[in-house]
């Protein structure tokens, strides 16, 4: 007999470099320690009860911890001393690893840690890392204690038995007790301990710890049918056959098509043999898996290493070429796009100076409040963050902002200056910090997301649109798809999530998508799609909205101070063309057009008295008519005026058809139009240079050539002066009629009432009563531009006097500093409503819906709203707070002077059924699905509305018992989790939808 303690000493010190061990080392020696105290809790529950064991079959960190605690709540049931000494041993160990602390809310707990360098994330350097190794050695000396306490007076005592049994029986042997620890650790014929570490498919598989600790497997059939007794019940093994079938879904990206995949598993490991895909021929491959320690997917490299599964990815696809291709690719992008500059737009060569672009992040649900401001590079940051992160959703990112506000400069500069860190990287299969990379995708005049995608790897070798799939559900590229609201070269979105949805459910619950679209209309149609599409309820998704942000007036002197423009200059300029310029692309217009005007010296001749867009637009005609001249001393073909209409009708068939792109046909049928004759011939040699404009970007869809305007803002200017000529023509029924058509973007909008305002006013008080004779999706249409040009009217013109408001979307109506006397809102619906805290105004809401009232002062009186009750509003917003809740909400209005409606008497809702209400409410808002672990809290960092009212475990348990959701358990690193799956649309259950039979048993259990 050998004692326990100097046993245990050998072992530990195995992992401890004899000089200064590094963070790596701690962890793998606090792992070690873990394991140890968790197989001697199983060992003791097996000596009670084999069947109340419980043991998984691949415990991590996090498991070992879960496991602990549960062993402490069953043992502690169990009178007698013999346990004593374990439970201490598990009580100081449980507080040990709870007293962790880290300064870093990356690493705030020992698995976050833990977990984040076993799957090969960054550690920081310096001091950071010198505090988290002090942190770590603190929580492994402590648990060392704790052992050496336990074993202290312990022997261990090895049973004889066969020669070929590879492991003997291990008991610890005190003087007056005993603790059998088999079939959990276990001796080897030399005497070496050896600690369960997984259950495979076929047989445990054991480590013997050490520097490097050794994998054995355990084929004793009197072991195998212990440890079947003791680990937990499964029908079959599912995450190991997850990881089999993950495996051959990845694969599928790279192999040729006429060779099938085929496998076997043996001892914990799945080998593969398959033929690759290569540019010329095939290449024949066996490559070998296994889920290693720590839950971490592991490849056998070709020097008999298992490395990380993510560096043979990196290895099979040739990581470094693909960087390099990805970098030309997105080399040329930019240089086409400064090439457009020039010979489209007439812009110079752009300085290196750049102004990193602001984002404000937000949830998708409408009654989500804005964060803080943060710098774009702060949202790459997030993005690498949870690239790092295998499950449990696939995270979509929107960024969103109005067109010229430098959307796709910014993703295009971001994933070009990622290709050019990637491509510097050492190619090394161990390296831990290597970055993933973000593949560009234009959307603009092709069919789907696959070709978009595909054209985008075209030179790329070996890759393709399933092997970008595989690289983005392993977490080493992530797509960036810009202007997704083009695809297809569209403006309608009746079923905006077509495209995103097959691409979401292949990723599986895991990778990173970034979506920019420059249509707010895009966002909420998306939303609608997946709260009322059942085809959405398997996927496992979540969202996060970036909004860019114009610059501010310090970003805007910056980059004007940078082209030699004083600041002020700009006390020359409108106050409306002052906030156009902080849009990036109107700041480039304005220094463009500044340039030629300075003199000799540098001094500049005369202002700019053009209104901006008037700027832009006179700069283009004039070069498209030069472009459609015969000759070089003939006039063009059509005038400055001509050419103006022509672009106007292009724009108004665009909003008609729904089409950001024209055929040859429309564009001579504008031309006919905007010329007044039918017959372009009889203006020799128009027909053949039209399609030489090159103000119209070339495009190809199919066999058909198609033609777009080569900036966003070119279609929303034309679009708005079309409706301009009808409106001073002073005819309202075709500009009426075009708001149903397609949702006007800002630029739209504004030059209109900027324009017009009388005309505006007219329009839309004719429109009053229109929007109950049209379809659902053209009512949408016309409300959100109805609501859009109130907007608009009302900070032009100061305020509204005696008006009436019918049918009208609000994105963000802010009525602070203009007077509103007698005005009447029916039937419209606010994302958010903010009113002065006090004044002359009088407003009544009749059968309107507002996600957020806002009141910017605690002191507001709201005497003057009327028409108000409490199920209309969602939250109230005031300097005091966020009030949610339908208590909190009607509170907050009574708080704020607004006379409520007097309700019929009626049951008050039990504390249970608001909560229902009020969880219902948040998940169909937000359309983000749910993850939970075992005690049913959800893993999030953004679910705090789930800890409202304390019912959240209720409310999952009767989802649960009505059938109206199942949990499925889900693969993703730590403690078991489980995606609340639902098998009725939530809002239908929110709508209260009796005619489905589980929407009514669900209800009846709430209001049991």
């Amino acid at each position: 007999m050998t004692s326990a303690n100097e046993q245990y000493d050998r072992l530990l010190a195995g992992y401890l470099d004899s000089d200064r061990a590094t963070l790596y080392e701690y962890l793998a020696a606090l792992d070690f320690s873990l394991r140890f105290v968790m197989l001697c809790a199983a060992a003791a529950m097996y000596d009670r009860d084999p069947q109340q064991v419980n043991i998984g079959r691949a415990p991590g960190f996090g498991g070992y911890l879960a496991y602990l605690k549960t062993a402490h709540s069953l043992l502690s049931s169990t009178p007698g001393s013999n346990q004593a000494g374990l439970l201490e041993l598990l009580r100081q160990t449980l507080r040990i690893v709870r007293a962790y602390r880290s300064g870093s809310p990356e690493f705030a707990t020992l698995e976050k840690l833990r977990n984040h360098t076993s799957h090969g994330g960054p550690i920081p350097t310096g001091q950071t890392r010198d505090e988290l190794t002090k942190h770590v050695e603190e929580v492994l000396s402590g648990v060392d204690a704790a052992v050496r306490t336990f074993l202290e007076g312990a022997t261990t005592d090895v049973a004889t038995g066969p020669s070929e049994r590879p492991f003997r029986q291990l008991t610890l042997r005190w003087p007056d007790r005993r603790l059998p620890l088999w079939p959990f650790i276990c001796a080897d014929d030399l005497g070496r301990w050896c600690l369960y570490a997984q259950y495979t498919s076929q047989h445990p598989i054991y480590l013997r710890p050490g520097r490097s600790d050794v994998r054995v497997p355990g084929r004793d059939e009197d072991l195998v049918t212990a440890l079947n007794d003791a680990r937990t019940a499964r029908p079959e093994d599912i995450v190991f056959a997850l990881f089999v079938e993950g495996l051959r879904a990845d694969l599928a990206g790279f192999r040729d098509p006429d060779y099938e995949l085929h496998h076997y598993e043996s001892g914990g490991v799945v080998t593969f043999f398959w033929m690759k895909r290569r540019e010329a021929g095939v290449e024949e491959r066996v490559d070998s898996f296994r889920i290693g320690p720590g839950e971490e997917r592991q490849w056998l490299a070709d020097d008999d290493v298992w490395v990380r599964y993510s560096s043979f990815l990196r290895h099979i696809t040739n990581w470094p070429m693909v960087a390099v291709r990805i970098r030309q690719y997105l080399q040329g992008l930019e240089r086409q796009m400064l090439d457009e500059e020039q010979t489209l737009l007439g812009w110079s060569r752009p300085s290196t100076f750049q102004i990193e672009p602001t984002v404000q992040m937000t949830d998708l649900g409408v009654s989500q409040r804005l964060g803080n401001a943060m710098p774009f590079h702060e949202l790459i940051r997030d993005i690498d963050r949870r690239l790092q992160v295998r499950g449990p959703q696939t995270q979509v990112y929107f960024v969103a902002g109005e067109a010229g506000i430098g959307k796709t400069r910014a993703l295009l500069r971001t994933t070009l200056e990622r290709a050019r860190l990637v491509e510097d990287e050492p190619d090394d299969l161990a390296a831990a910090e290597q970055m993933p990379l973000f593949l560009y995708v234009r959307s603009t005049g092709l069919d789907d997301l696959q070709k978009a995608i595909g054209s985008a790897v075209v030179d790329v070798p070996n890759i393709n649109d399933e092997a970008v799939r595989t690289l983005c559900r392993n977490g080493l590229m992530a797509v960036f798809i810009d202007g997704f609201d083009e695809l297809r070269g569209g403006i309608g979105y009746g079923d905006a999530l077509s495209s995103l949805r097959a691409w979401i459910a292949d990723l599986g619950g895991r990778g990173v998508i970034l979506v920019s679209a420059r249509s707010s209309y895009y966002l909420s149609q998306y939303r609608f799609d997946l709260q009322n599409n059942a085809q959405n309820l398997d996927l496992a998704v979540a969202h996060r909205v970036a909004l860019v942000e114009r610059w501010t007036d310090a970003q805007l002197h910056d980059f004007l101070a940078c082209h030699g423009v004083e600041s002020h200059v700009l006390d020359e300029v409108p106050a409306d063309d002052r906030d156009l310029l902080r849009l990036p692309f109107f700041a480039k217009v304005y220094v463009e057009a500044y340039r030629p005007r300075l003199g000799p010296t540098g001094v500049p001749g005369r202002g700019i008295a053009d209104e901006l867009p008037d700027l832009i637009l006179d700069q283009y005609i004039s070069r498209e008519a030069l472009k459609l001249s015969a000759g070089e001393d003939q006039k063009p073909l059509m005038s400055a005026n001509e050419l103006r209409s022509l672009f106007q009708t292009i724009a108004d068939i665009m909003a008609v058809e729904h089409e950001r792109l024209v055929t040859i046909n429309e564009l001579e049928l504008a031309a006919t139009m905007a010329i007044g004759d039918e017959d372009l011939d009889h203006r020799r040699g128009l027909r053949r240079r039209l399609t030489a404009l090159c103000g119209m970007a070339v495009t190809s869809a199919g066999s058909e050539r198609r033609f777009a305007f080569s900036h966003e803002l070119f279609y929303d200017y034309f679009l708005a002066d079309a409706m301009l000529a009808y409106l001073h023509n002073g005819n309202t029924q075709p500009v009426i009629g075009s708001l149903a058509k397609s949702q006007w973007r800002t630029a739209t909008v504004k030059r209109i009432v900027r324009r017009a305002p009388n005309a505006v006013l007219e329009t839309l008080q004719a429109a009053n009563g229109r929007a109950a004779l049209l379809g659902k999706e053209r009512a949408t249409a016309f409300g959100a531009n109805i609501g859009a040009l109130w907007t608009a009217l009302v900070h032009q013109m100061g305020g509204l006097d005696n008006e009436t408001i019918q049918d009208a979307t609000f994105d963000a109506l802010d009525l602070t500093g203009v007077t509103c006397r007698l005005v009447r809102f029916q039937r419209c619906q606010f994302q958010k409503l903010s009113l002065p805290s006090a004044g002359t105004w009088d407003i009544n809401l009749e059968a309107c819906q507002l996600d957020t009232l806002e009141v910017r002062s605690r002191s507001a009186d709201l005497a003057n709203l009327r028409g108000v009750a409490t199920s209309s509003v969602s939250q109230v917003v005031t300097a005091g707070g966020l009030s949610d809740t339908p208590r909190d909400v009607t509170a907050a209005l009574a708080a704020l002077g607004v006379e409520l409606p007097t309700e019929p008497e009626s049951a008050e809702p039990s504390p249970l059924t608001e909560a229902v209400l009020y969880y219902l409410g948040k998940i169909v808002d937000r359309s983000d699905t749910i993850v939970v672990e075992r005690d049913y809290s959800v893993v999030t960092e953004h679910a705090s509305w789930t800890k409202r009212y304390g019912y959240w475990p209720d409310f999952v348990r009767l989802l649960e018992r009505s059938g109206v959701a199942v949990l499925t358990q889900i693969q993703a690193g730590g403690q078991r989790k489980f995606r609340l799956r639902f098998q009725t649309l939530p809002i239908a259950l929110l709508q209260r939808d009796a005619e489905l039979e589980p929407v009514a048993r669900f209800w009846d259990l709430v209001e049991a």
